[in-house]
């Protein structure tokens, strides 16, 4: 069984599964799919998961192979809407914990970060309607919170929200409780989430973290930290968070701060009203002669200074997989208006990202006599991996591995260029849909 196979028919276990236990995952489970029709559980959760940007008409002549007995676009809707969303979010966890997830030095190597989603909901929808002044029109946005294995390159974790009022700190935390992130595993992420009680949960997980601060005295954490007076230093900071001031804090508000525990019962409760934090500043020159605030509780014999600059450095991975998400994969489209039907998309495009990186991973990277190291170029991948992924059988086409592989491209890893940030529309269907 070649590798594409292989990764298929552990998607399509899942996928069985759940199917197994579809009374779970729809909305009346003495009537959903009880009747034989011709879009079945399986095949509307795997139609769903490689349906491409066209219309829901040319999806399924595509996935029934241009069949006279292919459903109808109705028929579909009607399908999907008995499914709840959370049958795709299980289906992407379980796959996901599946993968494969290499270490360096012994640690599992995550980045933390959302990107905002333009969604295409029709009439009033306040929980999601967002807008920047009075002047602009509303438009609707959905915040997407991921945890990315930098190693193996998949989304091992994610989070949805309304964009607006949302809260990355406290979608990690929800994601910190929920799932089971393996021993020595290292969080990444960008300015935005320092914070001690981020930084505390995850130290009472026994994990690590390395997080981006506001430099000197221009905010944050850092802020209400004693510093060195050179421009570079990297020392250690004791903190010790507790739950409400006490005369004993008073005398020294230096050593504490405050978290009450009804907020973040993660590492304080009636039981423990403190816990003792320990992390590394570090301060250091970049190329361009700016400078870098990184907090971490990594220890200093293993990750010196230059460690740390190449750990920071690879967080860019998760921003990366974010353009192949929406524009290789396609969460920019979405075919349907309906806020449950979009959550399904949402958890598809996530697993179909996934297995598409599963399988180019095995394919592995490839070195040529030139000075770059070489791998499979994503966006072909993305698209020949979907092209076969919607058959339900699980015989390799004739030479798809070398299909993928024959389109590299170079792993330009030191690569700097400015960030774009264009403005970008959701795209939304005008026929039928709901």
């Amino acid at each position: 069984m070649g590798v594409f196979s292989s990764v298929k028919e552990n998607l399509l276990k899942h996928v069985r599964t759940i199917d197994q236990n579809k009374k779970s995952f729809v909305k009346d489970p003495e009537r959903d799919f009880t009747r034989t029709r011709k879009l079945s559980f399986v095949d509307t959760i795997m139609l769903i998961i490689s349906m491409e940007c066209g219309s829901i008409r040319s999806e399924l002549l595509k996935y029934f192979s241009y069949s006279l007995d292919t459903a109808s676009s109705s028929a579909f809707v009607q399908q999907r809407e008995k499914i709840k969303p959370a049958a795709f979010k299980s289906l992407f966890l379980s796959f996901s914990a599946q993968l494969s997830s290499p270490t360096y030095k012994g640690f599992h190597f995550f980045a933390v970060d959302g990107s905002d989603v333009q969604i295409p909901l029709e009439g009033s929808c306040e929980e999601y309607s967002y807008f920047r002044n009075k002047q602009q029109r509303d438009y609707f946005q959905l915040h997407l919170n991921a945890v990315y294995d930098l190693l193996g390159e998949h989304y091992s974790a994610a989070h949805m929200e309304p964009r607006k009022g949302h809260n990355e700190s406290a979608a990690f935390h929800k994601l910190l409780e929920e799932q089971a992130f393996p021993d020595k595993s290292l969080f990444i992420f960008d300015r935005g989430y320092e914070g001690y009680s981020l930084m505390a949960h995850i130290s009472s997980r026994k994990q690590f973290f390395v997080i981006r601060a506001k430099d000197n005295h221009t905010g944050g954490i850092l802020k209400g930290i004693s510093l060195p007076e050179e421009a570079e230093y990297d020392f250690f900071f004791n903190k010790i968070c507790v739950d409400s001031w006490r005369v004993k804090y008073n005398a020294a508000p230096e050593l504490y701060h405050r978290v009450h525990y009804s907020s973040t019962p993660y590492f304080l409760n009636a039981s423990v009203r403190e816990y003792p934090l320990a992390f590394r500043v570090v301060r250091f020159r970049l190329d361009n002669g700016t400078y870098e605030c990184l907090l971490t509780n990594l220890p200093e014999k293993e990750f010196g200074l230059t460690e740390l600059k190449k750990i920071y450095r690879m967080r860019w991975g998760i921003e990366t997989s974010f353009r192949y998400l929406k524009h290789s994969v396609g969460l920019l489209y979405f075919h349907s208006k309906k806020i449950e039907s979009i959550e399904q998309e949402i958890w598809a495009r996530l697993i179909l990202y996934n297995f598409c990186m599963a399988v180019t991973a095995d394919i592995g990277k490839e070195k040529k006599t030139t000075r770059y190291l070489y791998k499979p170029n994503i966006a072909n991948a993305i698209h020949v991996c979907r092209r076969f992924l919607k058959t339900l059988t699980v015989e390799t086409p004739p030479n798809i591995e070398r299909l993928i592989s024959e389109e590299l491209s170079p792993v330009r890893a030191e690569r700097n260029s400015p960030r774009k940030q264009p403005i970008i529309k959701p795209r939304k269907f005008n026929y039928r849909v709901y």
